[in-house]
């Protein structure tokens, strides 16, 4: 029950599973040569001495109650279970030897610890992992005697059932039922460390929390002790070290006008002292030469264990000792094949998925990988087994295990981050900033010399591969005879579909397997496809750039303003029919029958409207369900996101879909969609006569057959503008619906373990299973789900980074020319809105009207979300991605390139400006 942390020969005992994450790492950490000598006296009370505790309180009817509603985490009779269960373990009892080891604790603590005093921390079988940290999470107690040792003990236990603690698993998507101690999870322990009265503390970083790069210590310094850093009580110093070239990179001298220190005239406790001398406040905390050997320290500890490390530290009679150790757990990771080594030039590398038609920030399973490399090289005319997307980053354009991503360090030898800037505006102005930052040295990244592969006979190769040609000449037909070309458009795409429809009712046969079957159904519609990628390549960008040109640029009000209504209101565009029939499906039901189901209650909702289309109860409106039918008919092949094969589909999952429904129809009025499109028809259509008009009445006018033209365009063309996409979709709903087929069967035959796991194989993969029952699926399977589930925990996405996983920032705005309260980003919409933000990172998110929807990107899975948006923030997009598109189709006012998860917060109320690129915070939180 009592373990030994600082000795040798207990260090067999020291297993997280017997004494915690926390008690776990301080054993390693004195086990480490170099440091015994920076290690506290430290002992841990072990899960066995917790256990009978524990067996009581998982017996309880609080405890039944948490567990079973683990959804309702935010309710106050769920805090009220956990609080009781806290309140239970004053007076939980102490059995004879439990008293015996707390005994003996007490003892040491008088008899062997400094000041007699102790450090009494959590150390949770489920603390200070790899994955979840749960830091802050738990109960520390400082400066603790022996005669107050129990009560330390229990506040450290009693903190296991916080409800915050509860909240975090089920954020962190573990199961709550494991919080007993089944197969070693759950269990509780304490460390009990000797109290150190540090003059100087902190928290040491192997590698920058900030941005991630792994070649930079990043070290909090305060006066005091280290939990006035912790808890942000101080604005502690900041050094940024760098490990490789051994120099100091940025000091950032913080106000520190308390210190927390050992309260030693009473003989316990921890008192606050505020720092009278106004030029202490502000002196270094840290000299240079305990930086130094802090930063060794940092450097021996992040080598033993492996991985980038957190460590808390301070200085006593100036010896410095490491108080705790846990891995970094918000670091971006790379696959190890695109990392260089420390003092290698480094190289830089983009995110090819974020603003691509993919236009996600979520991780690509291998499957989903697989069939969007064969797509591109498809739709680019290269055979399937040609990849544009190597598998070495040193090409121009490589695939990673979850992403895609483009050699920026090639592209860097022959043009300048200026260039890129300015190329990338209208795409996404928050690209543009990052090409224009510091950041962005073309000196340090670009390539010395070209890689193997990269030759003039490649390049060659490539180009007549490509069918840039062929896409001209399209565009260029369509450009003579907009009218004729339209015509024939709608009905290839007529045809195509049918095709597509018929091959899906057939299915896939086993003698074909899946991978011809998908090739047939990527097939049917190349044709459209081809037309598609020419017209927007040759008629519809060129146009849109000119017009967005003058949207962002025009010397006045009006010349904006007319190039604002030129930008939107296209009758016949796919996505927004799909949005329409929403919100009317929405509205088919009465808003209470929405309100009688919470979102994590819409599966309930699910079960009844089937039983309404199996005849077994008719409790809903007969139009309703006529309708739904009709819509899975037609669009539930649509999805989260669509260019993902892994991502459910309405057809699969119908909770997805009524998620989205219940956004448009929760009581608060909305505007219909139709309504909208409309009024942005009659404005656009006002605008062209207005300025044809205007240029007929001009004496000399050569502008207005070039003016004629453009209007042709935007009635006959910019409707098509979301077409491949929704096409590359409902071709991969079909796919998906014979992969979930084929899947059960092998679920069945206990060849793969669990839903989904199909989805990290590829198609050759599955087909060889099906032939070969010998063939283990899961030896495949594991490796890449593991490496997915990492990314896809991964706290951010980011466009640039570099190859020691450096992500890139834009230059903080000069504070003289913003006013305090006020983020500046780009205006992609017009108008001006007031609401609380919602930050989201799935569309099936909870959202309710008249909030100010915050996202990272969007993609047309969104798109229901902006009928009740009373304003859109984005962090990624220019005026031709999806969320400025959207948000101009349905008037609401729009600002991009705002890095939304650092600077804002959900609950925030602020005034969204789409006129000038603006917000305004009101007021922090709600």
């Amino acid at each position: 029950m009592l373990v030994n942390l600082t000795s040798t020969s207990e260090i067999n005992d020291c297993n997280s599973s017997v004494v915690g994450g926390k008690a776990s790492s301080l054993a390693k950490l004195y086990a480490i040569p170099a440091l015994h000598s920076h290690v506290p006296k430290s002992y841990a009370l072990s899960t066995s001495f917790f256990r009978p505790w524990v067996e009581i309180l998982t017996k309880s009817d609080e405890y039944t109650y948490v567990i079973n509603n683990t959804n309702n985490s935010e309710d106050e009779q769920f805090k009220t279970a956990c609080d009781k269960m806290k309140e239970a373990c004053q007076t939980l009892p102490l059995n004879t030897t439990q008293q015996q080891v707390l005994d003996e604790l007490s003892n040491i603590i008088s008899t062997q610890f400094n000041h007699n005093l102790a450090a009494v921390r959590s150390s949770a079988t489920e603390e200070d992992g790899i994955d979840q940290s749960y830091a802050g999470m738990f109960e520390t107690k400082l400066g603790i005697s022996s005669t107050k040792l129990e009560a330390a003990v229990r506040e450290c236990f009693a903190s296991k059932f916080d409800y915050r603690v509860f909240r975090y698993m089920l954020a962190n998507k573990k199961d709550m039922s494991t919080t007993t101690e089944k197969e070693g999870e759950g269990g509780f322990a304490v460390v009990v460390m000797e109290m150190i009265d540090s003059e100087v503390a902190g928290v040491a970083f192997s590698a920058n929390p900030l941005n991630s790069d792994r070649d930079e210590v990043v070290v909090d310094s305060s006066f005091g002790l280290g939990e006035s850093v912790v808890d942000g009580s101080v604005t502690a110093d900041r050094f940024i070290y760098d490990k490789v070239q051994k120099k100091l990179v940025d000091t950032i001298i913080g106000s520190k006008k308390v210190e927390r220190r050992l309260n030693l005239v009473e003989g316990c406790g921890v008192i606050t002292k505020p720092i009278e001398d106004e030029e202490r406040q502000t002196s270094c905390s840290l000299p240079n030469s305990q930086l130094e050997e802090l930063v060794k320290l940092i450097c021996i500890v992040e080598e033993e264990y492996g991985m980038p490390m957190d460590v808390e530290w301070g200085v006593s009679d100036s010896r410095l000792v490491l108080l705790q150790a846990r891995p970094i757990t918000t670091l971006f990771y790379l696959d190890s094949k695109m990392m260089t080594e420390p003092g290698e030039k480094r190289v830089l590398y983009y995110d090819f998925n974020i603003a691509s038609e993919a236009t996600t920030t979520s991780p690509f399973t291998h499957m989903d990988m697989d069939l969007y490399c064969k797509f591109s090289s498809m739709l680019m005319g290269m055979p399937t087994d040609v990849s544009m997307f190597k598998d070495d980053p040193n090409m121009p354009m490589f695939k990673a295990s979850t992403r895609q991503y483009v050699n920026l360090s090639v592209f860097l030898k022959f043009f300048s981050p200026e260039y890129f800037a300015k190329e990338a505006v209208l795409m996404d102005p928050y690209l543009a900033s990052l090409f224009g930052s510091k950041d962005c040295n073309r000196k340090k990244y670009k390539v010395n010399k070209l890689a193997k592969g990269i030759n003039m006979k490649n390049f060659v190769y490539y180009l007549r591969k490509n069918p840039i040609m062929e896409r001209y000449k399209i565009g260029k037909r369509f450009k003579k005879n907009p009218v004729k070309e339209k015509e024939e458009y709608i009905k290839l795409v007529k045809e195509n579909l049918e095709q597509l429809e018929e091959l899906k009712r057939r299915g896939y046969n086993k003698e074909e397997g899946l991978q011809s079957y998908n090739m047939d159904l990527i097939q049917c519609i190349v044709p459209s496809l081809n037309l598609e990628f020419g017209l927007i390549m040759f008629v519809i960008m060129p146009t849109f750039r000119a017009i967005d040109k003058k949207r962002r640029d025009g010397k006045t009000e009006e010349i904006r303003s007319e190039a604002d209504a030129l930008c939107g209101g296209y009758e016949g565009d796919e996505l927004m029919e799909i949005n329409i029939a929403m919100y009317n499906l929405a509205h088919m039901l009465d808003a209470s029958v929405w309100q009688e189901y919470e979102y994590d209650q819409l599966d309930q909702l699910a079960q009844r409207i089937q039983m309404n289309l199996d005849g077994i109860i008719s409790d809903l409106p007969p139009e309703f369900i006529s309708e739904w039918q009709k819509f899975m008919t037609r669009y539930g092949w649509d999805g989260e996101d669509q260019m993902f094969i892994s991502s459910p589909r309405y057809q699969d999952n119908p909770v997805l879909l009524l998620a989205r429904l219940r956004n448009q129809n929760s009581g608060v009025e909305t505007k219909n969609p139709s309504a909208v499109q409309k009024e942005q028809v009659l404005r656009r259509q006002y605008v062209m006569k207005l300025q044809e008009s205007r240029a007929a009445s001009k004496l000399f006018s050569f502008g207005k057959s070039k003016i004629k033209k453009r209007n042709d365009y935007l009635d006959h063309f910019f409707w098509i503008r979301n077409a491949p996409k929704l096409h590359i979709a409902a071709v991969y709903g079909a796919l998906r619906n014979s992969i979930l087929q084929v899947e059960q069967e092998l679920i069945n035959a206990n060849r793969l373990e669990v839903k989904d796991d199909i989805y990290h194989l590829d198609l050759a993969e599955v087909d060889k299973a099906i032939a070969d029952e010998s063939y283990d699926l899961m030896e495949l399977v594991r490796p890449r789900k593991a490496i997915y589930e990492r990314a896809l925990n991964a706290p951010e996405c980011p466009l640039l980074v570099d190859s020691r996983c450096r992500i890139l920032r834009p230059d903080p705005p000069n504070q003289e020319d913003v006013e305090a309260g006020v983020i500046v980003g780009s205006a992609v919409s017009p108008g001006t809105a007031t609401g609380r933000v919602r930050i989201m990172k799935s569309p099936t998110d909870q959202f309710a009207a008249g909030e100010i929807l915050a996202a990272t990107v969007t993609s047309p899975a969104w798109t229901p979300l902006f009928v009740g948006a009373s304003g859109v923030i984005l962090q990624i997009g220019g005026a031709l991605q999806h969320g400025a598109l959207c948000a101009r189709e349905f008037q609401k006012p729009a600002v991009s390139n705002v890095d939304v998860h650092n600077v804002l917060r959900t609950g925030m109320l602020v005034t969204v400006d789409g006129n000038t690129g603006t917000i305004r915070i009101h007021d922090e939180e709600k």
